[in-house]
């Protein structure tokens, strides 16, 4: 009988996911081995799309999502900070200068990010009161609405741009990325989480899966780099 019993628990059946593409590629892709190796008859399906959707109505069993998360009816697990920084290829500050300070900024080449509503992502800077100035990067040479296109546009050379810390760590450790104004750059105050309805009884192939991507992400040295790690990749 116990056998039948732990035969009736195993995960089985399909777990759809939404999440963004590139929090999708680059942290959800190389999870799965690792969860379908444990759990062999799960199947997962993982859509990659920036836009929030109701997990209810378009029959997901959970989502990833970033940014200033709201309240809602669904169950929200923290996966981490999404801290921002400056940062900018070391030919292009060879070239420009290094600012120094935010008011520099208005000579060099800016690179900004324009998310799916139109709006553009501002800088914030610490005042010396311990107030918040913004920046509005409407002069930028070019716009994104892609946040590893800001990576890659600054490893191009075409200037300085906000990022995910995420993103650009990998970079930041080979010394093709530099950091700048860190010491009084705001890193904002997004976060990751993994979201899925309220259930009284949640099915064992999400619990699953649930539980193994969180443990996952917990090791993911990108998604937890201290701030303080960033004084090292400084121009």
């Amino acid at each position: 009988m116990d056998t039948v019993a732990a035969q009736r628990v195993v995960p089985t059946g399909r777990v759809r996911i939404s999440t963004s593409a590139a929090f999708g590629r680059d942290q959800v892709m190389p999870a799965l081995p690792g969860l379908l190796e444990r759990y062999p008859a799960l199947n997962v399906e993982v859509d990659f799309d920036d836009r929030r959707v109701d997990l209810v109505q378009k029959g997901y069993d959970l989502a990833i999502r970033g940014g200033q998360i709201a309240d809602s009816a669904l169950v929200s697990r923290p996966i981490c900070r999404l801290n921002m920084a400056l940062v900018a290829a070391p030919a292009y500050l060879a070239r420009h200068g290094i600012p120094r300070t935010p008011q520099d900024l208005q000579q060099h080449r800016l690179i900004a990010r324009r998310f799916l509503g139109g709006r553009l992502s501002r800088w914030a800077f610490r005042q010396e009161d311990g107030s918040l100035a913004e920046l509005d990067p409407a002069a930028a040479i070019v716009t994104v609405s892609a946040p590893e296109a800001l990576v890659q546009a600054a490893l191009s050379g075409l200037g300085i741009a906000q990022v995910g810390i995420h993103h650009a760590w990998a970079h930041l450790r080979a010394g093709s990325l530099k950091v700048v104004l860190a010491d009084c750059h705001h890193p904002g105050t997004y976060e990751m989480v993994l979201q899925y309805p309220h259930r009284a009884l949640l099915a064992p192939r999400v619990r699953a899966t649930v539980d193994y991507l969180l443990e996952a992400f917990s090791h993911d040295e990108a998604l937890h780099v201290p701030l303080t790690a960033l004084r090292e990749c400084a121009a």
